[in-house]
């Protein structure tokens, strides 16, 4: 507050000291809106960062499907229309069985018009309906007998070997192992839901270190399919590449993926980067070229092989930088994105190359493009540095921008190379159930429960990439037998 006293006096001073007074004032004045605008500012930028987080959703962003809540996601299919299903798809339908199991009369013994006897009437036809069931189902015990004899000419007693694996006076076989792998990394169950579950069928019921043993002999016995996946992936021109965080015990661990339409192959290690990578044994030699997200980690000189990115990463990205900061160069690179990828699939469904003039025109846009955002994103507020080590601090659009400037040729790839895929959707939806594994489980109790899941689930995502059944090749592969084809 200013003295009314000082004020008054001042007012009787000469023009010079009231006008020192003045100017004093108005740089007081000055100072403070200053400090105050500039508090504005950073509350103005707190706050719509706060309001970007809000906004963000697996539609303009990174996010997950799963972290949107109940909201309710825009339809954009157009109301009315044929209902059922789609023109020209084969349908399924129960047919009848030829050999039914159990045939039932249903015998006529009394005419329903006129209450007349019929016993004796022979019947003219039947007509028929089959109903399908499931039996209940029961454990088949099998019992091995070793013979012991004597030998009449050493006097010794020997004893007949019993099969490989009968072990104990009693055990469970085969079947309960397999059942326990398909359950639990098919299914998602836990272990203890799984024991309640064979003893609800089978009045059975394992224990859960028993459950864990038959875990980790798939896990051995898988070694072989594991491999040969591995070999597969080395030889594709085009792998898709992905990692997700997981739970071990109180760690954070990453689940790797290396993935075709073919093969899925799942590593488990403490390191998202490099050092994680390199575990799954394929990045480390592989040579064609990897479809993945922007994660520094596959850029590193140790790694030989070529880069496609994922362009439905960049498509999110986009919509929230129009979204949140209302710049016009994100809209036009979604839009040219998505155009160009319908004139490539337009093209490889009819087995042509695009066009040399056609691929310089889309790059020309793509650099017109960026050069309006440079203009735009450069006048975006950005949050002070907090530290004195390290870049400088850019908004997202600069950021997003800079990626585009950065990695041309890999987000454009797709373009010139009819084999690249425009998206790592591939490698997402083989990492999706994995993650409801986790979600159902919570964490698991060690790492090598996780890589033991890891690669049962991987073996499992191949088998149905292949149409192969999952519970007979289960079984298979703990007999020594299975085989890819």
């Amino acid at each position: 507050m200013i003295d009314k006293k000082l004020i008054k006096q001042i007012s009787h001073s000469d023009p010079e000291t009231i006008e020192a007074f003045i100017t004093s004032l108005v740089d007081q004045f000055t100072a403070t809106i200053e400090q105050y605008t500039a508090k504005i500012e950073k509350l103005e930028n707190r706050i719509k960062d706060l309001e970007r987080q809000l906004g963000q959703n697996s539609r303009n962003s990174s996010k997950p499907p799963s972290s949107d809540g109940f909201r309710k996601p825009t339809n954009s299919r157009q109301p009315g229309g044929k209902k059922g299903a789609p023109k020209g798809h084969d349908g399924h339908t129960l047919l009848f069985s030829e050999a039914p199991d159990h045939v039932v009369h249903q015998t006529l013994s009394v005419c329903g018009a006129c209450q007349a006897s019929l016993e004796a009437v022979p019947p003219l036809d039947y007509e028929r309906r089959q109903v399908f069931d499931l039996p209940a189902p029961r454990v088949v015990v099998t019992e091995y007998r070793s013979e012991k004899k004597r030998c009449p000419h050493c006097r010794c007693t020997q004893r007949a070997l019993f099969p490989e694996g009968v072990n104990a006076a009693t055990q469970y076989g085969d079947g309960f192992a397999a059942w326990t792998a398909y359950l639990s990394a098919f299914q998602m169950i836990p272990l203890a839901r799984i024991g309640q579950l064979f003893a609800d069928l089978t009045r059975y019921r394992p224990s859960d270190a028993t459950l864990l043993s038959y875990l980790k002999v798939m896990h051995h016995r898988l070694a072989p399919a594991e491999q040969h996946a591995r070999e597969a992936l080395l030889k594709s021109d085009h792998l898709h590449c992905d990692e997700t965080g997981l739970r071990v015990q109180d760690h954070e661990h990453w689940l790797h993926t290396a993935s075709t339409a073919d093969y899925t192959l799942f590593t488990v290690h403490p390191s998202r980067g490099s050092v994680g990578m390199k575990a799954g044994e394929i990045l480390s030699t592989y040579t064609g070229t990897v479809m993945h997200d922007s994660y520094g980690a596959y850029f590193k000189d140790e790694f030989s092989f070529s880069h496609s990115l994922c362009c439905a990463h960049l498509l999110r990205e986009c919509q929230g930088i129009s979204e949140h900061d209302k710049h016009t160069w994100s809209t036009r690179m979604k839009t040219l994105l998505q155009e160009s990828w319908k004139t490539a699939s337009d093209h490889r469904k009819r087995g042509e190359p695009l066009r040399q003039e056609h691929i310089q025109q889309m790059q020309q846009q793509y650099d017109e493009i960026l050069k309006q955002g440079e203009l735009e994103w450069s006048k975006d507020p950005v949050r002070p540095k907090t530290g004195p080590r390290g870049r400088k601090t850019k908004s997202k659009a600069a950021n997003l921008g800079q990626r585009f400037l950065s990695y041309k040729d890999a987000i454009l790839r797709f373009l010139y190379d009819a084999k690249a895929p425009f998206d790592n959707n591939q490698a997402e939806r083989d990492i999706r159930m994995v993650k409801v594994k986790d979600k159902v489980s919570g964490c698991f109790r060690t790492e090598q429960g996780a890589k033991v899941f890891a690669r049962v689930r991987g073996f499992i995502s191949t088998l149905l990439k292949q149409q192969l059944p999952v519970l007979s090749s289960l079984s298979a592969a703990l007999r020594g037998t299975f085989t890819f084809g």
